[in-house]
């Protein structure tokens, strides 16, 4: 009996592992803008839309940063929020 549930586990363990089908849950948002201070003590918190020009801009200025070199040689891409943003954004 033991044996019956042990193989019938395993059988649909099997199955709910045999998907082959690209399933994508969320989509990846890239969270990079350029930063504006033009609004920074007026007590606005609109964040008005960036064009697309401007938001590839900020994502080189982030790629080459020291910070973003200091980060990936530290910790590597594991864990580095730096490198997630930009993953996101491509």
């Amino acid at each position: 009996m033991k044996a019956l549930v042990a193989l019938s586990a395993a059988a649909l363990l099997a199955a709910g592992c045999a998907t082959t089908e690209n399933v994508q849950v969320a989509q990846k948002e890239c969270k990079v803008q350029p930063q504006l201070t033009a609004n920074i003590g007026k007590g606005s918190n609109k964040t008005k839309p960036v064009d697309s020009l401007r938001q590839r801009e900020a994502e080189m200025d982030l790629a080459r940063t020291d910070y973003r070199f200091q980060q990936l040689a530290r910790n590597g891409t594991f864990n580095n929020t730096v490198e997630e943003s930009l993953r996101d954004c491509y």
